[in-house]
């Protein structure tokens, strides 16, 4: 029923732990399709090392991460693709959750579940009446609230043939970018259940250098966008973001973000630290 999607580079410290905690799941008909994205480690070793029919491991050159989940969308042979990185862990009933949360939203396409953070830092929730809900508006909540993130989205695959995969020119918000699309297209439906930890002590978290050209802020058009609310939610990223460089003295990064969207973003907000 689903294909889990792991893209590996570097992880030798982590991928075990990962694999492992998708091969305990509670729900057990999957297969798990790990994309080598050229790592120079033991990663791949490691991969191989583990004895379960259900593993495919795939080897490509290093291409960055969206390049290795794209490849790993082709490759699955399951409708449902679920999405793990090689540094995070899922709970037992991960996917026990989502047919869950399929089964009383059969029509939909797009599953998500909540996750937290090693540290367990805090983190925003709406309130909410139901455990299980259909976002009623992504744009708008997502200014607050961590809707998606890539451990814990289960997406059919004919969406990928209607808005197309993750954007492989793009090396930062690459996974927001996908969200958004999706969200534009398709209801979204949610799980307050924690099914996933997001390791941030985990090694090698990014493949590839900070480049601003190839981020989603500095790509984003506000003119392909489909609503105030989407508009919003891109002048809330962008903002924070100009504000991130100045108190890091980032200064040239902070005029070439502001001069691409400065027909959309307020100076005289931003430098006076209002909200949008």
């Amino acid at each position: 029923m689903f294909s889990v999607v792991i893209p590996l580079y570097n992880k030798e410290l982590s991928i075990k732990n990962t694999i492992n905690s998708a091969l305990k799941q509670s729900y057990q008909n999957f297969e798990i399709i790990v994309v080598n994205d050229g790592s120079t480690d033991n990663s791949a070793q490691i991969v191989e090392s583990i004895k379960d029919k259900r593993i495919h491991l795939v080897h490509q050159k290093n291409q960055g991460v969206s390049a290795a989940r794209n490849r790993g969308i082709q490759e699955a042979s399951n409708e449902w693709i679920a999405f793990l990185d090689g540094d995070d862990l899922w709970s037992q009933e991960h996917l026990q959750e989502i047919t869950i949360m399929m089964k009383k939203f059969p029509e939909e396409k797009i599953f998500v579940t909540s996750f937290e953070y090693s540290d367990k830092r805090s983190m925003f929730r709406h309130p909410r009446n139901e455990k299980i809900f259909k976002i009623d508006n992504y744009f708008k909540e997502a200014i607050k609230e961590h809707l998606m993130w890539t451990s814990i989205v289960v997406v059919h695959k004919n969406c990928f043939k209607e808005i197309g995969k993750f954007n492989e020119k793009l090396n930062r918000g690459e996974d927001l970018d996908l969200w958004a699309r999706l969200a534009r297209k398709y209801h979204i439906i949610k799980s307050q259940k924690i099914t996933a930890i997001y390791r941030i002590e985990a090694e090698n978290r990014s493949t590839s250098s900070y480049n601003i050209n190839m981020s989603r802020i500095f790509n984003y058009k506000f003119e392909d966008s489909t609503s105030i609310d989407e508009t919003r939610y891109y002048k809330h990223q962008i903002t924070n973001t100009l504000r991130g460089y100045l108190l890091n003295k980032k200064i040239s990064l902070f005029i070439k973000l502001y001069l691409k969207h400065r027909k959309n973003i307020s100076l005289l907000n931003l430098l006076k630290l209002k909200s949008i």
